[in-house]
């Protein structure tokens, strides 16, 4: 059940953790037109969904009934998903793409082993629950969500800063055009349906970027209307309703 549109709603979305600035208001650009001038406004964008959907799990984990526990632990695991999948795609074409070009990756490469066992904390936490040999903990699932979640967001804020403008412009072209090949290519491999692709839709500030997710209109359609069916009790867990207003959850 959703929250009206409120400015207390929208400081929920960014609390605790603080969202990155984005380089224009709204942001507008394509990595796929310009990959050195973009990447690092674009990729913003993707570190603000995680932040966000973050942000919710704080908030929610001291709301949640009992009733509801299921689904947000559900919701909960598919944030540790999505977590997982952005760095192992980062992990898989990025810092190689990059390995060589006089733009430093190592750095971001040292700081996703700084919040690794935390997550895995947290998701063996979280699946002990869904398999009822554990009972759901608010204040626990708060503690093990914060021992993970500082150093990855302050990772999230970091990696800007490796790729900006003027850093990306070191790289040839035809580097950053096979970057962007190879990304576009393991993200259709990804599918996620009725997973990942609503939980970005739901996870997005749209008004921060209305160009993103670069997916097709009927996709987008489909999936508020049609696929975002398969998993509904986890998106009133999300920090943006199905058409975008700000919510937290009401028991």
């Amino acid at each position: 059940m959703a929250a009206s549109a409120s400015a207390p709603s929208l400081e929920l979305t960014d609390s605790p953790w603080s969202p990155i600035a984005l380089p224009s208001s709204p942001f507008l650009g394509k990595i796929s037109e310009d990959t050195a001038a973009h990447m690092a406004g674009e990729m913003s964008v993707v570190h603000n969904v995680l932040i966000r959907s973050l942000n919710a799990l704080w908030h929610n984990a001291a709301l949640v009934s009992a009733k509801d526990t299921p689904a947000f632990v559900g919701y909960a695991l598919l944030v540790l998903s999505a977590i997982h999948s952005h760095h192992e795609t980062e992990e898989k074409i990025m810092f190689p793409a990059f390995s060589g070009t006089g733009i430093a990756m190592e750095e971001n490469i040292e700081q996703h082993k700084a919040f690794h066992d935390g997550m895995e904390a947290f998701e063996r936490y979280l699946e002990q629950v869904k398999n009822k040999e554990l009972l759901y903990d608010a204040v626990k699932t708060r503690e093990l969500l914060k021992v993970f979640a500082d150093p990855l967001v302050h990772h999230l804020h970091d990696e800007i800063s490796t790729i900006q403008p003027e850093i990306m412009e070191r790289a040839d072209k035809k580097v950053l055009d096979q970057f962007v090949k190879d990304l576009e290519a393991h993200l259709k491999e990804e599918g996620g349906l009725t997973t990942s692709i609503p939980f970005v839709l739901t996870a997005h500030k749209t008004q921060d970027a209305p160009l993103w997710p670069p997916l097709p209109p009927v996709l987008k359609w489909l999936t508020k209307n049609v696929f975002s069916r398969v998993n509904a009790s986890y998106w009133k867990f999300a920090p943006f309703t199905q058409s975008g207003e700000p919510q937290i959850y009401k028991p």
